[in-house]
């Protein structure tokens, strides 16, 4: 297994597709939400965290993440389970995270209301 190969397989991936198959817009949205976790360094460029970046996965822009986020930066990690579950992203590798787990089950822990 190549080193980049074994880096996405411990962590989580989000991909800008939704689960029955539609590509997910804006298309910027990666660069968006790995700019919640990124800073400019003294090159003054943009530095993605190493918690949240851009990736492509199976061809498919998308966010690796590492499940350490969840300690580190919570309140960015429970906007980003918010983010999937509202966006019905898919997420081909959860890393054991109950939450993610339970999206790609089609049991999300936040039922819809309905009146």
């Amino acid at each position: 297994m190549s080193e980049g190969a074994a880096e996405s397989e411990a962590r989580i991936i989000v991909e800008g597709v939704t689960r029955d198959g539609r590509k997910f817009r804006p298309s910027d949205w990666v660069e968006r939400f790995a700019g919640n976790a990124a800073t400019f360094g003294s090159d003054n460029r943009l530095h993605y965290s190493p918690y949240m970046k851009p990736t492509v996965h199976n061809g498919v822009k998308g966010l690796l993440v590492d499940p350490a986020l969840r300690e580190h930066r919570p309140k960015l990690f429970d906007q980003l389970l918010r983010f999937v579950r509202s966006n019905d992203l898919r997420v081909p590798h959860t890393c054991g995270v109950p939450e993610l787990e339970d999206h790609m089950a089609g049991q999300d822990s936040e039922a819809e209301v309905t009146v």
